[in-house]
């Protein structure tokens, strides 16, 4: 008798099938957590924007960027205009994140006080593992990372196996007029 049973995997129900496009969701939560990579034998730090619309839901998983040492000796994340996760933080900002900006971020992660901490996240998708949940990102004073955030995904799809699946293929801010009422209306569905 083997070890490993055969099993089909549940499905949360979360991800929504889309047509290829540009749509607008709201942020609604990031946790943190430890992702496999097919690049390394370690799982990597990374991040799950969840977001949402009337549809549905989708989530996007993003690394955490290579962390360096700031001349105060607090520890950074080190910016590259082709990160994914600059690109996420500059949609939920309003605009696009320069070289100028990066030192605007400041991101608090629950139980994650040291680079080492990092290493003992839980890993995404294991059962009996759930993410690090109240994860803050701010740029400057203004924190980019409460619910409600408007955002525009781009998505895609593809076949994994015998499914097609959605996937976040680009991240932009919601234009400044669009963006201020879709917060104005949150706000209203609060209360």
């Amino acid at each position: 008798m083997g070890i490993f049973k055969g099993m089909v995997a549940e499905r949360s129900g979360e991800q929504a099938v889309r047509e290829p496009g540009t749509y607008e969701f709201q942020l609604v939560e990031v946790q943190a957590g430890l992702m496999a990579s097919q690049f390394s034998e370690e799982p990597k730090p990374a991040l799950r924007f969840i977001f949402e619309d009337d549809e549905g839901r989708l989530s996007g998983l993003v690394n955490i960027p290579s962390i360096g040492r700031t001349p105060d000796g607090s520890y950074g994340l080190l910016y590259n205009e082709k990160s994914k996760f600059w690109q996420v933080v500059g949609a939920l900002w309003g605009r696009a994140v320069g070289p100028q900006d990066a030192s605007l971020l400041d991101m608090d992660i629950p139980g994650v006080n040291r680079p080492e901490d990092l290493k003992r996240l839980p890993l995404f998708f294991t059962e009996g593992q759930e993410p690090v949940k109240g994860l803050v990102i701010r740029m400057g004073k203004e924190e980019i990372t409460a619910p409600g955030r408007p955002v525009l995904l781009t998505i895609a799809t593809k076949e994994k196996g015998d499914r097609v699946v959605t996937n976040i293929i680009q991240y932009a801010p919601v234009p400044r007029k669009r963006a201020q009422k879709a917060a104005q209306k949150a706000a209203e569905d609060l209360w």
